[in-house]
C-alpha cells in the first residue's frame, strides 16, 4: 500500500503508523490541527524516502475533510489506504446537565471518522480495492461507568464500520476497525489509574499493521484486553461498576 491517509497523525498512533509505512515510494497523507507537528513529522517520513503531504483540518468539519481528501488525491492520484485514527476522550458533566462537552466528543470521534472515510469511498470503490480502517477502542464493546459518552462514541463506530463492511461486499474495498486497549500515548500518559496490559506505542503499530495486512473485520488487542472482552460483554452491572477504575468522578467520561 502506496498510498495511505491518516488522520490524528501528529502524535501517538496517528504518527506511529505513519512512520512505520513511511518508505521508499510510498505518499503519505498527514492530517491533524496541529499543523507545527505534521510539518516535524513529515521531515522524518522523507528521511526516509517517502513523500509527506501534510493536510492540517479539523476532523469535526465535514468541508475541512473534503478538502483535505481533495488535496489528497489531485496530488497522490488515489489511495489504497486510509486510517482514521484521530480521537479524544474529554471530560464531562453529565449529571449537571452539560451537554456541550458530549456533543463535542461524539463529533471528533463518530463525526470525524465518517468525515474521514465517506470522500475517499467512491474512488476506492471505482478502482476495485482498498482498505478504510476506523480506532475505535475495547471501550467499544461495553459501556463503562463514568464512561458513557465515551463508550458509546467507540461502539458507533464499530457498528459503522460492520455496516460499511456489508455494504463494501465485492467492492474489493474492505473496511475494518481497530480495537486497542491501553497503549503509552500523550492521550494516555495524563491518566492516573492503572492501566492494565499497556502496550508501548511500537508494539501497539506493529499489532495494528499486521492486522491491517490481514484485513480483520473488527480486532481488539492486547490479546488479555480481547480475552476480557467475552466477559465485559457478559458482565452484570454491579461487577462492572466495582471494577472500573478507582477515583474517577461521577458525570466524566
Amino acid at each position: 500500500m502506496k498510498r495511505i491517509f491518516i488522520t490524528g497523525s501528529s502524535s501517538g498512533l496517528g504518527a506511529g503508523l505513519a512512520r512505520h509505512y513511511a518508505e521508499p515510494g510510498a505518499t503519505i497523507g498527514l492530517c491533524a490541527r496541529r499543523a507545527e507537528l505534521l510539518t516535524e513529522l513529515a521531515e522524518q517520513l522523507r528521511a526516509r524516502g517517502a513523500k509527506p503531504i501534510v493536510l492540517p483540518a479539523d476532523v469535526a468539519s465535514r468541508e475541512a475533510m473534503q478538502r483535505a481528501h481533495d488535496a489528497f488525491i489531485a496530488e497522490a492520484g488515489g489511495a489504497e489506504l486510509v486510517i482514521a485514527n484521530a480521537g479524544v476522550g474529554i471530560p464531562s458533566a453529565l449529571l449537571e446537565g452539560d451537554a456541550r462537552s458530549v456533543e463535542q466528543l461524539m463529533q471528533i470521534n463518530v463525526i470525524g471518522v465518517t468525515n474521514t472515510i465517506i470522500p475517499f469511498l467512491p474512488g476506492m470503490v471505482a478502482a476495485g480495492r482498498g482498505t478504510v480502517v476506523a480506532v475505535s477502542s475495547m471501550a467499544g464493546h461495553r459501556a463503562l461507568p463514568g464512561r458513557a459518552a465515551y463508550s458509546a462514541s467507540k461502539a458507533a463506530v464499530i457498528t459503522f464500520m460492520d455496516g460499511l463492511r456489508m455494504d463494501l461486499q465485492g467492492s474489493g474495498v474492505h473496511a475494518m476497525t481497530l480495537c486497542p486497549g491501553f497503549v503509552r500515548t500523550p492521550m494516555t500518559d495524563v491518566l492516573t489509574h492503572p492501566m492494565p496490559f499497556l502496550v508501548e506505542l511500537d508494539d501497539a503499530v506493529a499489532i495494528m499493521a499486521r492486522s491491517i495486512e490481514r484485513r480483520d473485520r473488527t480486532f481488539s488487542f492486547p490479546w488479555q484486553m480481547a480475552a476480557l472482552k467475552q466477559v465485559m460483554t457478559r458482565a452484570p452491572e454491579w461487577l462492572l461498576r466495582r471494577l472500573a477504575p478507582a477515583g474517577r468522578k461521577v458525570g466524566t467520561i
